[in-house]
């Protein structure tokens, strides 16, 4: 079935998600305009400037556009950004899909959140999980005059992506350093590409719901932090330089050393494939060798790298 084109918003759109997401709706056929800064132009879109914290510019960038069947939000960190967007739009469109984080829910003690569970963002988010829980928050409290799909992935990754995630594995490796990975090694995280990210958006933009509708958006697999390590290095043909930091880095904290912290960072996604019928394209193997392709790796080998932690951690093993 070929999808109905749509007169799409993007708030933000220069970004990791951004440059990534404009190419798949266009490659659909629908019509996108960003709202930005300005900084980074994208072929095919129309531009419109403005800074998002600054409420004039959001009103006069709003009156140039007119209306649109859809905004997504991709730049929305806290209940203030999500408001003002919402002050200047939200009567200028039929659909609003908000990106969110899985970061929003609180712990869980047995199995990983879905979308019932309660938000405010576990204590390990600190600001960031607060934040972007009050931002999901106040739209789940808005009257529903127009549908709200608000999406929570966990860890994204892919090529041009802006955290040095895979990257810190593969600049380790290629300067023959070792990756310290947290604890025993053992703590479940979840990833998404971020094409299947974009595959969840469109399908979403297919189903417009009634009222408001969540959904986790991830991968299946959950790989533990050190299993990680491994499927990253090996997606760049490299060696698992992964060692287990136990007790020498009790002192330190884990995003001190490694990417990501000692948290399992996961959630549950049956009502996405039910509602929507969604599915992964990338297995995190798959996905992380044709992110590897993507690679500068000549800027990779000489990067600079800060392991002053990892260096007195090293030295206590």
């Amino acid at each position: 079935m070929i999808p109905e084109t749509k007169s799409i918003l993007i708030i933000g759109g220069s970004g990791f998600v951004g440059i990534n997401l404009v190419p798949a709706l266009l490659g659909v056929g629908h019509e996108v305009t960003l709202l930005n800064r300005g900084n980074v132009p994208i072929k095919g879109t129309t531009q419109l400037i403005a800074d998002r914290e600054n409420p004039q510019q959001l009103s006069q960038a709003a009156n140039a556009a007119g209306n649109f069947d859809v905004v997504i939000d991709t730049s929305a960190y806290t209940r203030a950004h999500t408001a003002a967007a919402r002050a200047v739009f939200a009567n200028r469109t039929r659909h609003w899909v908000h990106l969110g984080s899985a970061a929003v829910y609180k712990e869980k003690a047995n199995g990983h959140p879905n979308e019932k569970d309660s938000i405010g963002g576990a204590a390990i988010w600190g600001e960031y999980g607060i934040q972007k829980s009050e931002a999901d928050q106040f739209l789940i409290e808005q009257s529903a005059h127009i549908p709200i799909t608000i999406l929570r992935p966990p860890y994204l990754y892919g090529p041009h992506n802006s955290d040095d995630r895979e990257t810190f594995v593969w600049a380790r490796a290629l300067q023959n350093r070792p990756v310290i990975v947290p604890g025993d090694g053992q703590t479940p995280i979840q990833f998404l590409h971020i094409d299947d990210l974009a595959s969840a958006i469109i399908l979403a933009l297919q189903k417009r719901p009634e009222g408001t509708v969540v959904y986790n958006v991830a991968a299946d697999e959950r790989p533990t932090l050190a299993e990680w390590v491994a499927i990253a290095a090996e997606a760049g043909g490299f060696p698992d330089p992964g060692i287990l930091a136990g007790a020498h880095a009790k002192a330190y904290r884990p995003r001190q050393y490694f990417p990501f912290r000692d948290y399992p960072c996961c959630v549950e996604t049956d009502l996405i494939k039910t509602a929507l019928g969604w599915r992964t394209r990338y297995s995190l193997a798959v996905g992380l060798r044709q992110t590897y392709a993507a690679q500068d790796v000549a800027a990779l080998r000489i990067k600079r790298l800060d392991t002053r932690v990892e260096d007195q951690i090293l030295a206590l093993s």
